[in-house]
C-alpha cells in the first residue's frame, strides 16, 4: 500500500506524472488548478494525520475502515492529477467516504465541504481529458490489453507501434479501467526520453510513495530498495509509457518473476518488446479508411456535409496521412473553418510537393534520432530520397545496392560482407518503426518520408521526385551548392542544349522511371566533373551523349532497363567505375569499348540484353569483379574470374558446371543462378525466388558434391542451393537420394522437373530414421513415365515443410499420396497449394486419411477420373459441416465439381462458395495455372520480358486443346 504522505516534504505524493503524454488530446499545464489541488490534498493529508494523532488507540479497531478510506483516497489523488472528470456514481462514492472519515474527525463537516470542493474542482478544470477512441479494432485492443494483463501472472506485455499511431491514448483507457479494479495498486510512468536506469528507477518510486530512495545514489542498492517496497504489495501493476530503450528489470528493482507485478511498456519499436522480454506483444495499427474519415470529421467540426469537391481533396489529404491519427488531427484541425476549394487544394499540393513541415513531423523525427548511429541515420535518409511513397519489403535487396552505389557501407571485401551490414542497418531502422515490415506495399508510411525531406539539407538536396514534372528544372535551380538530385518518377521528355547544370559537388544525378525521356544533349554533362552515381534506369533513352565519357570520378552508372538503348560511348576513362548496370536494355547489342580499362570493376549486369558474351580477353581484365550477370560464359573464363560471388549465367557442359559450382563454393557464394545447357527461349530473368538456384538441362546425372572437384561426368550440386531444375534429362530415372537431401544438401527447397521422359521417381533410396529436409515446393511437369503414386506416406513424413505441389501433364499417375502398408492416417501439415493439371489418369489424390489443414488455394484441370478432395471438414454440434479454417478458393471446371464424391451429403453446399468454376478457353487455362504459383514467382525487374518470355514457353508447355 502507497504511503498518503511524504513525511520530510509534508507533500502528498501523485503517482501518476503530471505530463503523462497522450496523442489523442496534448496535455496542457493549468498551474492555478494543480496549486488548488495541492492545497486540497495537503488539507485532506493534514486531516488523515490528525486522525492518526488524535485516535490512536482506537486504530486496531478501525484498521480495516481506515485501509479502505486511505485506498479510495488515493484514487481520488490520481483521478485528480489525470484530469478526469467524475460521473455521478463517483461523487457519491467521495460523498460516502467523506462522511466516514467525518465519523472518525474531531470537527464534523468540514472534510466533507473541502473533498466535494476538490471534486467540483476537478470536474470543471482543463486538465486532460481521456477522449472517445475511434474504430472497433481500436476497441478491441482496449479490451485484449485489459482481459491480458488481468489474466495472466507473471507477465510483461509491449504495446508497440509507430509515432504518432495512439499508443498512449490506448494505454491510458486500459489504465481508467484498471483503477476501477484495482485503485490502489495501478501505477502510471512516463518514461522520459533521456532515459536511464537511475532516472526509472526515482520516476517509480515517486508514482508508487517510496519517498526515500532518493536518499540513496548507489543504482544496485536503489534497485534493492524498490524491489523490496513493490514486492511488498499485495499486487501491483506498472504502466510505462513511452520507452526508447530496453532494459533488464532486475537492475531497475521491478519484482516481475514473483508475480506480484505486471509490466506494460509502450514503445514504438519491436526490438524493444523482443529485448524486454515480452511474453505477449500488442502492435497498434494505423486506422482503416471509414475510421480515419470519422476521425477527421470529428476534428474538422464542420457544419453540415463537406462540398463535393472539397471532400475529394480531404480524401486525398487523408491519403498522406494513411491512417496515421497523429497526421489527421493536425490536418483536421489547421483545415477548420476553410471553406473555399482553392484553399484546400492549396494544402494538399503544399504536403505534396513536401513544402509544408507539421508539426507530426517533429513526433516522428524522434523515432529518427533515436537511431543513435550516424550510419544508420544516413541510410535511413537516403532510402528516403531514393525512393518514392510506395517503398515495399521486397525492395529491400534494392536499398542495400543503392547503400553500396552512395558509399554508406564500408569495412567489408565482399559483396557478402556488404550485405549482412546493409540487411543489419535496416533491420535497425525497422526496429525504431520508420519502416513496417508487416506492411508490404506500405512498408514506408508517407508522412514519414516527408519528415525526412525536411531533415535533409535544401541548399545540397534537390528532391523532386514523383511530381509529374514534364521538364528539366532551370539552371537557376542548379546552384553550386548541390550535392544531390533526386529527379526519378517524373515524366521529362529531354534535357535540352540549353541546360548545362554548373555543380562542381554534385555526386548523385537520379532520373530513374522518366519513361519518356528520349534525349540528353551532348552539353549537360560538361560540368559535373564530381559526379559518382548516374541513374538513368528506366528511361526511353537512345544512346547516352559522349560527353558520359569525361566523367572520370563516377562510380556508377545505372542504365536497367533502357529497352531503346542501343549505343554507349567509350568507357575506357572511367577508371573509377566500380558498377555498370545494364540489366534489360533489351536492344543493347554491344558492350561499349573500353571495358577491359575497368579494373576497378565490381558489379557487371548483362542479363536481358543482346549481349551473348563479353569480348575476348576482357574477362581476365575484370580482376576485382564480384557480381556477374551474362547470357553465357567463354569456355575457360570461370577460372578467371577468382572474386565472383554472384553469379548468374550459363554454361555449355557439365565441365564447366562443375568448374563454376567448385568456385561458387570457395567464395562461399549466397547468390547466384547456374544454368547448363539453357533450354530453348532461356532467360535468366525467368524463375522462382530463391537466391541461390541451379537449372540443368539434357543431362543425365547429377550428385551431391562432397569436394566440388570431379564429377566423373556427374553435374555436382553445390550443399548452398536452394533451388534446383532438370529440364529435359531423357535418361535419368530419379532425380535424388533421400541422403543427398537429409545431409548433404540440407538447404534444399525446390524441385522441378520438366519434360524428363524416363524419370520414374523423385526421391530415391531408403528413407532416413528421423530425418527431414527442408523441401517446401515440388513440381513435377510432362514426366510420362511416372507410374502410380507421385509420393508415399512414409516419404510425407519426412516432408514436413512441404508448402506446394504442382503436377501437369504427366499422364502416369494415378495418385498424388498412396497408402503403404500398416499406414491409413497421415498428414500435410504446411501444405498450402495444390495444383493438379491434364492427369489423365488421376483417380485420387491420396489413399487413405490424410490432413491437410492449412490448404489455400486448390487447382484442378482436366483430371477426369478425379473422384475426391483430401478436405476433412469438421463437424460442428448440429452435426453440419465446416469449411476447413485456411480455405480460400477452389479453381475446379463445372463437370469435375459435380462429379467428386463426398463423405457427408451436405459437404458439397457448404464449400460451395468457395468455388471458382474453370472455363474451356486459353484465357481460363491461363488464369489457372498463374493462380497456382503467382504467390512465389520470382520478382522480376522488367515486367515486359518477364511477359514475352514466360507466356509463350507456358502455352507451349503446359496447354492441352
Amino acid at each position: 500500500m502507497p504511503r498518503p504522505l511524504n513525511a520530510e516534504e509534508e507533500e502528498p505524493n501523485t503517482e501518476v506524472p503530471q505530463g503523462a503524454r497522450t496523442h489523442v488530446a496534448p496535455a496542457k499545464s493549468q498551474r492555478g488548478t494543480h496549486r488548488l489541488a495541492n492545497a486540497d490534498m495537503t488539507s485532506l493529508k493534514r486531516k488523515l494525520k490528525e486522525l492518526i494523532g488524535s485516535r490512536q488507540a482506537d486504530m486496531n479497531k478501525l484498521k480495516s475502515k481506515w485501509m479502505r478510506i486511505e485506498e479510495q483516497y488515493w484514487s481520488v489523488v490520481r483521478a485528480i492529477r489525470e484530469g478526469i472528470s467524475f460521473p455521478p456514481e463517483k461523487v457519491v462514492e467521495v460523498e460516502g467516504l467523506s462522511k466516514e472519515v467525518e465519523q472518525i474527525l474531531p470537527v464534523p463537516g468540514r472534510f466533507r465541504q473541502e473533498a466535494m470542493a476538490l471534486v467540483r474542482s476537478s470536474k470543471t478544470s482543463h486538465l486532460v481529458t481521456i477522449e472517445e477512441l475511434l474504430g472497433k479494432e481500436t476497441q478491441r485492443k482496449v479490451k485484449e490489453m485489459f482481459y491480458t494483463i488481468l489474466r495472466n501472472k507473471f507477465f510483461i506485455l509491449g504495446v508497440y507501434g509507430m509515432g504518432g499511431v495512439g499508443k498512449t491514448a490506448i494505454l491510458r483507457h486500459v489504465y481508467i479501467s484498471l483503477l476501477d479494479f484495482l485503485p490502489s495498486y495501478v501505477f502510471w510512468i512516463a518514461v522520459p526520453q533521456d532515459f536511464s536506469v537511475y532516472v526509472l528507477q526515482e520516476e517509480i518510486a515517486n508514482a508508487v510513495g517510496l519517498d526515500n530512495l532518493s536518499n540513496e545514489k548507489d543504482v544496485k542498492r536503489r534497485a534493492g530498495l524498490l524491489y523490496g517496497h513493490l514486492n511488498a504489495k499485495k499486487a501491483c501493476i506498472l504502466l510505462l509509457d513511452g520507452l526508447w530503450k530496453p532494459f533488464e528489470v532486475k537492475d531497475v528493482g521491478i519484482p516481475v518473476e514473483t508475480g506480484k507485478l505486471k509490466l506494460i511498456v509502450t514503445t514504438r519499436s519491436p526490438d524493444v518488446c523482443r529485448m524486454m522480454l515480452c511474453r505477449k506483444q500488442i502492435k497498434i495499427e494505423l486506422l482503416d479508411m471509414e475510421d480515419s474519415w470519422r476521425l477527421f470529421l470529428k476534428k474538422l467540426c464542420f457544419a453540415g456535409e463537406l462540398p463535393r469537391e472539397v471532400e475529394q481533396i480531404a480524401r486525398s489529404l487523408l491519403d498522406r496521412c494513411c491512417g496515421l491519427p497523429l497526421g489527421i488531427i493536425e490536418i483536421a484541425t489547421r483545415m477548420r473553418g476553410v471553406k473555399k476549394e482553392r484553399e484546400w487544394r492549396d494544402m494538399l499540393g503544399n504536403l505534396e510537393e513536401s513544402r509544408m513541415e507539421l508539426d507530426v513531423f517533429k513526433c516522428l523525427q524522434l523515432s529518427y534520432l533515436n537511431l543513435g548511429d550516424e550510419q544508420v541515420q544516413q541510410c535511413f535518409l537516403h532510402s528516403m530520397l531514393c525512393s518514392g511513397n510506395l517503398l515495399s519489403k521486397a525492395d529491400r535487396e534494392y536499398l542495400i545496392e543503392s547503400f553500396i552505389e552512395e558509399g554508406l557501407l564500408g569495412g567489408s571485401a565482399t559483396r557478402q560482407g556488404l550485405y549482412d551490414q546493409g540487411n543489419d542497418i535496416l533491420d535497425k531502422i525497422e526496429g525504431a518503426g520508420l519502416l513496417d515490415p508487416e506492411k508490404g506495399h506500405r512498408y514506408l508510411h508517407p508522412l514519414t518520408r516527408d519528415m525526412a525531406l525536411h531533415v535533409v539539407r535544401s541548399t545540397t538536396h534537390m528532391v523532386k521526385a514523383y511530381m509529374g514534372l514534364k521538364e528539366i528544372l532551370e539552371e537557376v535551380f542548379w546552384t553550386d551548392r548541390l550535392e544531390k538530385v533526386f529527379l526519378q518518377g517524373n515524366k521529362i521528355e529531354e534535357m535540352p542544349y540549353n541546360v548545362s547544370p554548373n555543380c562542381p559537388k554534385l555526386t548523385r544525378l537520379s532520373l530513374y522511371d522518366n519513361s519518356t525521356l528520349g534525349d540528353i544533349h551532348e552539353s549537360f554533362f560538361r560540368h559535373l566533373q564530381g559526379l559518382t552515381v548516374l541513374d538513368l534506369g528506366h528511361t526511353g533513352i537512345t544512346k547516352l551523349p559522349d560527353s558520359i565519357s569525361q566523367l572520370e570520378s563516377l562510380e556508377a552508372l545505372l542504365l536497367q532497363s533502357c529497352f531503346a538503348l542501343r549505343f554507349i560511348p567509350y568507357v575506357g576513362k572511367l577508371g573509377s567505375l566500380r558498377k555498370l548496370d545494364l540489366k534489360g536494355c533489351e536492344s543493347l547489342e554491344e558492350v561499349p569499348e573500353g571495358m577491359e580499362m575497368l579494373a576497378n570493376l565490381r558489379y557487371l549486369a548483362l542479363d536481358g540484353t543482346e549481349i551473348e558474351t563479353l569480348p575476348e580477353g576482357v574477362s581476365g581484365k575484370l580482376v576485382n569483379l564480384q557480381y556477374l550477370a551474362i547470357k553465357k560464359l567463354r569456355a575457360g573464363e570461370e577460372v578467371k574470374l577468382p572474386k565472383v560471388e554472384e553469379l548468374h549465367c550459363s554454361v555449355s557442359n557439365v565441365e564447366m558446371f562443375n568448374a563454376c559450382v567448385g568456385s561458387l563454393e570457395r567464395n562461399n557464394s549466397q547468390r547466384y543462378r547456374l544454368v547448363m545447357g539453357a533450354p530453348e527461349n532461356f532467360s535468366l530473368w525467368c524463375g522462382r525466388k530463391t537466391e541461390r538456384s541451379l537449372l540443368i538441362d539434357s543431362c543425365d546425372h547429377i550428385a551431391a558434391s562432397i569436394d566440388g572437384t570431379s564429377g566423373d561426368g556427374c553435374a555436382l550440386l553445390p550443399e548452398s542451393v536452394q533451388s534446383l531444375e532438370l529440364s529435359g534429362c531423357h535418361e535419368m530415372k530419379r532425380v535424388m537420394e533421400w541422403e543427398w537431401l537429409t545431409t548433404l544438401l540440407p538447404n534444399l527447397k525446390e524441385i522441378i522437373t520438366k519434360s524428363c521422359e524416363n524419370l520414374e521417381e523423385i526421391i530415391h533410396g531408403p528413407l532416413p530414421s528421423g530425418a527431414t529436409c527442408r523441401l517446401t515446393y515440388l513440381e513435377v511437369n510432362c514426366c510420362n513415365n511416372m507410374k502410380r503414386a507421385l509420393l508415399t506416406q512414409d516419404m510425407v513424413l519426412h516432408l514436413p515443410f512441404l508448402q506446394e505441389i504442382l503436377v501437369k501433364d504427366c499422364k502416369g499417375i494415378e495418385v498424388i499420396m498412396g497408402t503403404v502398408a500398416k499406414m491409413t492416417h497421415f498428414s500435410f501439415p504446411k501444405l498450402m497449394n495444390l495444383g493438379l493439371c491434364n492427369l489423365p489418369e488421376l483417380k485420387s489424390i491420396c489413399d487413405g486419411t490424410t490432413r491437410c489443414n492449412s490448404l489455400q488455394l486448390i487447382s484442378i484441370h482436366n483430371c477426369p477420373k478425379l473422384k475426391g478432395i483430401p478436405l476433412q471438414l469438421p463437424v460442428l454440434d448440429n452435426g453440419l459441416p465446416s469449411p476447413p479454417p485456411s480455405l480460400q478458393e477452389i479453381r475446379i471446371n463445372r463437370q469435375t465439381w459435380e462429379s467428386l464424391e463426398w463423405d457427408h451429403s451436405l459437404a458439397r453446399s457448404t464449400l460451395e462458395h468457395f468455388i471458382k468454376f474453370l472455363g474451356k478457353s486459353r484465357t481460363n487455362f491461363t488464369s489457372f495455372i498463374l493462380s497456382i504459383s503467382l504467390w512465389s514467382l520470382l520478382r522480376i525487374g522488367s515486367p515486359a520480358v518477364w511477359v514475352a518470355y514466360f507466356i509463350p514457353n507456358f502455352y507451349s508447355e503446359c496447354y492441352t486443346s
